[in-house]
């Protein structure tokens, strides 16, 4: 029985116990669960098909085709589709059957097929880059959700941290007010502090909850599920130089490779709009079988060569290839306003990481500065010298500096992890 009850009491432990997320936990998840990326991957694999069907126009055409004819006006207008053995077939006959079979292929067209291949190709090639793009926002969003709900779980311990300072001030407030050494306005004003931390306590909660939700949904997890984000919380140690990181932005980031796709695609839409000012050469090899018997035997082979050139069909050509030129020069001007918004967020990056720097170096200072002066008021106040609104404001600096710390620390993180957006610095 003692068995069976230690089994039930360990099973119930485990069933209850939160799932760890960690960090790299959190991005296999998010990636491998992602719509957007999902979508996208599709998106891929439609321009890829279509791409490999560009190859057609490069390959030799066979076409085949049957009729029947059947003269309504006299027996003898089937003659003038038909190349009978006999005259006397030709005079009885007011049926034909026509049997043709033919190879072709096109010699030249003037740069069309190359063009449209190439450009396919651009689309194929400028999709993948979005891919990496989309990539890129679904680990800034969840590092950004990882680094939040971090930062929410310590705020919480650390206000659980400034509730237990404050419950030990009151108790000895309390004892030394029932010694006769404090008043009953003392006493009040402790425990006023300790039920304003219990209320911060369950506000961080709350918080926090509310920002374990959002890591929840990026990583596909249920509502019900029970979770927590496990891992340090540490201070950044990247270091970051605007000019190599703007260089190898222009040069890999996904929105400029994207650009650059997409005007080599207008470039070859121009050479397809082009292509109409030249000639069309064709090649075909011909065989026609005709008589008035359903599988005819009238044979008549033939090879052609066939040039096509428009004199004049409009000015459809000319006004199209200029369009198409102007779609080219459209997009240059965007590719340039593309690597300025990206060399502006990157520096504005740059700015805020070693901003947030900054402030977990001063929140850390000030939290050690207020821990030395609540120490110091605190041991005042036990030998009878402190004033409990001194010692009582200084465990609530002591509370704000703690906190405002690990703020300080996820937000620099966060911080890092929108630079490493902007900048391309993922791993490929």
């Amino acid at each position: 029985m003692k068995i069976v009850l230690a089994v039930f009491v360990i099973l119930a432990f485990v069933s209850g116990t939160a799932l760890s997320i960690t960090l790299d936990e959190a991005i296999k998840r998010a990636t491998d669960g992602s719509y957007l990326l999902k979508e996208q991957k599709e998106v891929v694999e439609s321009y890829r098909f279509s791409y490999i069907s560009t190859i057609d126009p490069y390959l030799p055409k066979v076409d085949i085709q049957s009729s029947y004819i059947r003269s309504l006006n006299s027996k003898n207008s089937v003659s003038s589709y038909s190349s009978f053995s006999s005259a006397s077939d030709a005079g009885s006959s007011r049926d034909a059957y026509t049997f043709a079979g033919s190879i072709s292929y096109r010699i030249f067209d003037g740069g069309e097929r190359y063009a449209k291949r190439k450009g396919s190709y651009s689309l194929l090639e400028r999709e993948k880059e979005r891919y990496k793009g989309i990539r890129q926002d679904v680990l800034y969003s969840i590092k950004s959700a990882f680094y939040t709900a971090l930062g929410s779980r310590l705020i919480v311990e650390k206000r659980r941290e400034a509730f237990d300072t404050a419950e030990k001030i009151y108790k000895l407030t309390l004892a030394r007010y029932q010694e006769g050494i404090t008043k009953k306005s003392d006493v009040l004003q402790a425990e006023v502090r300790m039920t304003t931390a219990r209320i911060d306590v369950e506000r961080s909660e709350k918080e926090y909850e509310k920002a374990l939700e959002d890591l929840k949904s990026l990583i596909f997890m249920k509502a019900e599920e029970t979770a927590d984000v496990d891992g340090p919380l540490k201070k950044p140690d990247y270091r970051a130089d605007y000019e190599s990181l703007a260089e190898r932005a222009i040069r890999e980031k996904p929105e400029i490779m994207t650009q650059e796709k997409e005007i080599e695609r207008l470039n070859m839409a121009y050479a397809e709009k082009r292509s109409a000012w030249f000639p069309r050469i064709d090649a075909e090899l011909q065989q026609t079988r005709q008589d008035k018997r359903f599988f005819p035997e009238g044979r008549s082979d033939s090879f052609m060569i066939n040039f096509t050139f428009p004199l004049f069909d409009g000015v459809g050509r000319y006004y199209n290839m200029q369009g198409a030129l102007s779609d080219v020069n459209a997009a240059r001007q965007r590719f340039e306003e593309t690597k300025r918004i990206v060399r502006l967020d990157i520096i504005k990056a740059i700015k805020d990481y070693e901003l947030a720097l900054a402030n977990v170096n001063l929140y850390r200072e000030l939290a050690r500065e207020a821990t030395t002066t609540f120490n110091q008021l605190l041991g005042e106040y036990r030998v009878g010298k402190g004033d409990i609104l001194n010692l009582l404001q200084s465990e609530k600096d002591l509370a704000s500096a703690k906190e405002n710390e690990v703020d300080a620390l996820y937000k620099a993180n966060v911080a890092l992890s929108y630079l490493e957006k902007v900048a391309y610095i993922y791993d490929k």
